[in-house]
């Protein structure tokens, strides 16, 4: 309410790109330049897991609804689910020809929508990684992409 600094988060390398609030606005989660993306206890400011496993900049992470998994996006073409509580990855999503530009989960958290530089979005299983449907049409790059609420 007053606008006061409350906490610096310190990235590790480049700057960050994003950085969202888990749903329940006790974590941070963080992307950078960098390969890696990171979460982080707002309380304290100290980072509880760097996630590594993009060979390229990590363009966009989000947290699923539940705050149980997070979802990135990179420049290295692929998509990644990781765990919040270990930090392990669970899932690779491959399958798009460019950089992935957003990732995010449907409302209920059962969906992933990525969107790439190939002019695609890709619709996949969020608990399983596997690939639904691609979203085809596009004549140029998809910044991002949404599921709308109805």
């Amino acid at each position: 309410e007053s606008g006061e600094c409350l906490q610096t988060l310190r990235a590790q390398g480049p700057r960050f790109v994003s950085a969202v609030f888990s749903p329940d606005g006790m974590l941070a989660l963080t992307a950078s330049l960098n390969p890696v993306a990171q979460i982080w206890r707002v309380d304290s400011g100290k980072c509880l897991h760097t996630l590594r496993g993009h060979q390229n900049s990590v363009h966009c992470a989000v947290f699923s609804p539940d705050g149980e998994r997070v979802i990135t996006a990179s420049q290295d073409k692929e998509a990644k689910i990781w765990s919040v509580e270990s930090g392990e990855c669970l899932h690779t999503l491959s399958g798009h020809a460019d950089a992935l530009r957003s990732a995010t989960y449907s409302p209920e958290g059962k969906l992933v929508l990525t969107a790439s530089d190939d002019h695609t979005a890709k619709v996949w299983c969020g608990e399983t990684g596997e690939c639904l449907r691609t979203l085809t049409g596009h004549q140029g790059t998809l910044h991002s992409a949404k599921f709308l609420l109805h």
